[in-house]
């Protein structure tokens, strides 16, 4: 991998950076080796060796907020805590059954993040307690705490649509590792982050199914009822397909046509991209 300097300060470099991180071992400035990984006896240990070893992917469970904050351009403002001891286990398997073994060694290779924090929470700008976030380099799996390890079955599919959401949308869209046509954007152009004008006795959720959105953005300080930007779109999509059968998936935009194409033309770009179909994640839940 080309060397990256954790204090790049062009953000030209950016993406050029997010596609060769994983060629040679990471080093800081001073020629140390950014994160030791080592091999050991229990699952876990192994499991996060093991994944750095085929992908070069670093699942981070100890860390500092100099791992996080510094974001390639910019500064993040997420605050992270890190997972206790005795429930790591089932944190980092938490993890790895609702995002890692979604996919093959050599798509993670290509298209993972550099790293991914496996956290008891996650605060960042806009909420507090979030389940999943980003950066440009990383993702974040949060809410891993005794209070919701290990994960009913509910529970599970919930948090693999939130991970892969963020992977997808926050990610992989965001840095540009893949082309998603415009035909999925164009038909919400005019909605894009913008106030839904509403009369409150109408059905708020089918109007934003008819203009081509799952959901508004709950996570908007501003507006009560905003439009997603592009990414959220992206993610809302991909956790929707992760977590629901074709079958339930096509119920759910019968008679929303817009859903129903952006669904198409979302899932025919991942798989003529990089072979991974969305939707088989949802059919195997």
């Amino acid at each position: 991998m080309k060397r990256i300097s954790r204090y790049i300060a062009a953000a030209a470099l950016c993406l050029a950076a997010v596609a060769c991180y994983k060629e040679d071992p990471i080093t800081s400035e001073l020629g140390k080796p950014e994160y030791t990984v080592t091999d050991g006896a229990d699952s876990t240990t192994h499991f996060i060796y093991d994944t750095w070893q085929k992908t070069g992917v670093f699942i981070l469970t100890d860390y500092t907020s100099k791992d996080y904050v510094w974001n390639v351009s910019a500064l993040s403002k997420n605050v992270l805590s890190k997972v206790k001891a005795d429930v790591l286990p089932d944190a980092v398997y938490a993890v790895k059954k609702s995002l890692f073994d979604l996919y093959s060694d050599s798509f993670k290779k290509q298209y993972f993040p550099m790293k991914v924090f496996v956290a008891d929470t996650l605060n960042t700008s806009f909420a507090s307690n979030v389940t999943a976030g980003y950066g440009r380099s990383y993702i974040v799996a949060s809410e891993l705490r005794k209070e919701t390890l290990p994960m009913s079955a509910e529970a599970a599919l919930n948090y693999k649509g939130k991970v892969n959401a963020m992977l997808w949308g926050y990610f992989i869209y965001m840095n540009g590792l893949i082309e998603i046509p415009e035909g999925f954007f164009s038909p919400c152009a005019d909605f894009y982050e913008a106030s839904y004008e509403r009369d409150t006795n109408k059905d708020v959720a089918g109007y934003i199914n008819s203009v081509g959105f799952w959901r508004y953005d709950e996570t908007n300080i501003v507006y009560a009822h905003m439009a997603p930007s592009r990414a959220k779109d992206v993610a809302d999509f991909v956790e929707m397909t992760t977590t629901h059968t074709k079958a339930e998936m096509e119920a759910l935009m019968n008679g929303f046509p817009i859903l129903y194409m952006k669904y198409n033309i979302l899932l025919e770009a991942v798989k003529n991209a990089c072979g991974v179909d969305l939707q088989a994640i949802g059919n195997a839940k």
